[in-house]
């Protein structure tokens, strides 16, 4: 009992040790406010790489569709609404306007995701030869079809950071990890900003 005491308590200490937090950024509009109380809200294709992109759209679709219900629609997975080819992250006004004219909403939220830097592992046990460290970056961009402009843009980095012989076990978040926990933060900020009518 007490050995197993004795580990338990050995192996806390050694994972509480070993963690490399999280540093976050954000830029952007980043305090604007949204009424999310109004209005049709479509998601465009998630521009990230495939390794990011399908564990990130299954946060994102359920986020959004608990924010705006029957409100909310995912642009490649639904037939019967009129929309260009491939969206960009940047879209003309042109575009804009296609888009609201083929669909009749309201809003168009872009995501795209940057993997900058991947090289420490979840766990990794020896000492380091050099630094490394994982960074990505999430931008939630919207538009309102009406207007045909942007009216909100929000952009998170992360980044964790091992240093050269830093420990010899090391726990630190994926850049996956970072990039969801990225889009979590600015939906926290836009929930806790958004115009309440």
């Amino acid at each position: 009992m007490k050995k197993t005491l004795l580990l338990s308590f050995s192996l806390i200490t050694i994972i509480l040790t070993s963690c490399h937090s999280t540093k976050f950024t954000h830029s952007g509009n980043v305090n604007s406010r949204l009424n999310l109380m109004k209005g049709k809200w479509l998601l465009n294709r998630i521009d990230a790489p495939l390794g990011v992109r399908y564990d990130l759209n299954e946060i994102v679709v359920k986020e959004f569709r608990s924010m705006f219900g029957d409100r909310f629609l995912v642009i490649n997975t639904t037939s019967g609404i009129l929309t260009p080819d491939n969206i960009s992250n940047n879209p003309s006004k042109a575009v804009l306007s296609d888009i609201k004219n083929g669909t009749g909403y309201d809003f168009l939220i872009n995501i795209s995701v940057k993997i900058i830097a991947d090289e420490i592992q979840i766990l990794e046990l020896g000492g380091r030869d050099i630094s490394a460290d994982n960074k990505g970056e999430v931008i939630v961009d919207i538009y309102d079809l009406n207007l045909l402009e942007k009216s909100y843009s929000h952009s998170v980095t992360g980044k964790v950071y091992a240093t050269k012989n830093s420990q010899d076990v090391v726990f630190t978040k994926t850049t996956k990890m970072i990039i969801i926990s990225g889009f979590e933060k600015i939906i926290k900020k836009i929930k806790r900003n958004q115009i309440e009518d």
